[in-house]
């Protein structure tokens, strides 16, 4: 009798955790650090262009195989600079705008014939080209 005792309070007990997880959902910690493929909030920071020199995919982040596509542009579009970073692997990459569309995100500068009036900057939250 004392086993299912200790068993059923042993259930309850599991029970009772899983039950906060559904609630609470799970603890802060466990999520693990933000994805390198989540843009985070950019600034407009520079003025300049850049023409695709082939077709290649514009990504969700600063990595060719860790972030999705968000589309794929052909030879000869243009994308305007917001602002640029080096990756966790020294690479270097810019979020920007296609030209003539109202999308964003990040291409390598080894996929560009040609950038024209860039400044390189860095990018970082809360800055204003005007205002910085």
């Amino acid at each position: 009798m004392q086993w299912k005792t200790r068993t059923l309070g042993m259930l309850a007990a599991v029970g009772a955790v899983m039950a906060g997880t559904l609630v609470y959902g799970p603890a802060a910690s466990a999520a693990g650090p933000p994805s390198p493929c989540i843009a985070p909030a950019t600034s407009n920071l520079d003025g300049g262009y850049g023409v695709m020199k082939g077709s290649f995919n514009l990504k969700k982040g600063p990595y060719a195989d860790r972030c999705g596509n968000v589309t794929r542009l052909g030879r000869g579009r243009v994308i305007y600079f917001h602002c640029w970073t080096r990756n966790g692997r020294g690479n270097l990459w810019v979020y920007g705008r296609v030209k003539g569309t109202g999308t964003y995100g990040w291409m390598s500068v080894d996929n560009f014939r040609s950038i024209r009036h860039s400044n390189y900057e860095t990018c970082r939250p809360n800055a204003d080209r005007d205002h910085t």
